[in-house]
C-alpha cells in the first residue's frame, strides 16, 4: 500500500524517478515474499525426507524461484511498456523450466514404461 502510494507521489513529482522506485518496490516484495517461504520449506523437506520424492524438492524448489523471478521480470518490462521484450522473458524461463525438470520427465516416462511390463 505504501509502495502504491510513493509510486503515485513519485510520478506527479517527477516520471522518470517512478520507475525506480516501482523496481525498488518490487524488488524488495520478492525479497520478503522468499523470507517467508524458508519455514514452507523446511517444512516440506521434513515431511519428504523418508519418501521417494526427497530427490526432487531441490529440482522443484528451483523450478518455483525461476518461475517467480521471471514473472516479476515480465511483470517490470510491461509496466515500462516492452511487451515484446517481457514476451521473450516468458519463454526463456518456459525453456529454463523445461531444461531443469528433464531428469523429472526422464524418470517418469521410465516409470510408466515400468507399469506397462
Amino acid at each position: 500500500m505504501c509502495g502504491v502510494l510513493l509510486c503515485t507521489v513519485f510520478k506527479s513529482i517527477k516520471n522518470e524517478y517512478s520507475l525506480f522506485v516501482r523496481l525498488v518496490i518490487s524488488v524488495a516484495i520478492m525479497l520478503f515474499s522468499f523470507s517467508l517461504m524458508i519455514p514452507i520449506l523446511n517444512y516440506i523437506e521434513q515431511i519428504t525426507q523418508n519418501t521417494i520424492i526427497y530427490s526432487y524438492i531441490p529440482l522443484l524448489i528451483k523450478v518455483l524461484g525461476i518461475a517467480i523471478i521471471v514473472q516479476l521480470t515480465v511483470d517490470i518490462a510491461q509496466n515500462t511498456g516492452e511487451d515484446a521484450i517481457a514476451t521473450k522473458i516468458a519463454l526463456f524461463g518456459k525453456m529454463q523450466i523445461l531444461i531443469l525438470t528433464m531428469p523429472l520427465i526422464t524418470d517418469l516416462f521410465n516409470l510408466c514404461k515400468e507399469l506397462l511390463k
